[in-house]
């Protein structure tokens, strides 16, 4: 998944969040627990500031909805409507890699 406008760094952060909700579908954090759950999960060290990037532009794509939680943090999930788009496009994408 080639992004204009996303660093490397953001386009793969961004594949393995896609690649995680894929796996765990109502799993839903802040910017914080993404990279330290998430992305730990996938062995992978990530900073704040890519996390988010990477968070924001698939907010931007419909890909993740956006909420603001009670204590005021911001959290992300998958957008529901887009579930099975989401397996059936990463399915494709793991054919050609």
């Amino acid at each position: 998944m080639d992004w204009p406008g996303v660093s490397e760094d953001n386009n793969v952060v961004a594949w393995l969040i896609l690649g995680y909700l894929c796996s765990h579908p109502d799993a839903k954090d802040t910017v914080d627990g993404v990279g330290k759950w998430w992305m730990h999960c996938e062995g992978v060290e990530v900073d704040t500031d890519a996390v988010r990037a990477a968070l924001d532009y698939l907010v931007e794509r419909r890909w993740l909805i956006s909420i603001e939680g009670y204590s005021g943090f911001r959290l992300y999930r998958l957008n529901q409507e887009r579930r099975l788009v989401l397996r059936q496009f990463l399915q494709s994408q793991s054919r050609y890699h």
